[in-house]
């Protein structure tokens, strides 16, 4: 993979771990404020779709060609920021 190609996936990977973020905040409510078998189907379709449409922008960007640390770089970001806003509120 050439080293461009790898700036932009690292780039789009961080984006979109702030993106995910993002989205869980607007949907909180929706995913745990409800009975316990709506919850765990509203957090299996909340993944299901945003691992759907990671992939497909991937595709889009180098053929598919996914990289471990592209994944593991998302998921960081998405905890640091879920970690940094609930320290926040003590």
């Amino acid at each position: 993979m050439a080293l461009k190609i790898q700036i932009i996936s690292f780039i789009f990977s961080f984006i979109y771990g702030i993106f995910v973020y993002k989205m869980y905040l607007m949907i909180y409510k929706y995913l745990y404020n409800v009975k316990s078998i709506y919850c765990f189907l509203n957090n299996l379709l909340f993944m299901l779709i945003i691992t759907l449409i990671y992939f497909k922008i991937f595709y889009y960007i180098n053929n598919a060609n996914i990289n471990l640390y592209f994944i593991i770089i998302t998921t960081l970001v998405f905890i640091y920021l879920i970690n940094n806003k609930f320290t926040k509120k003590l």
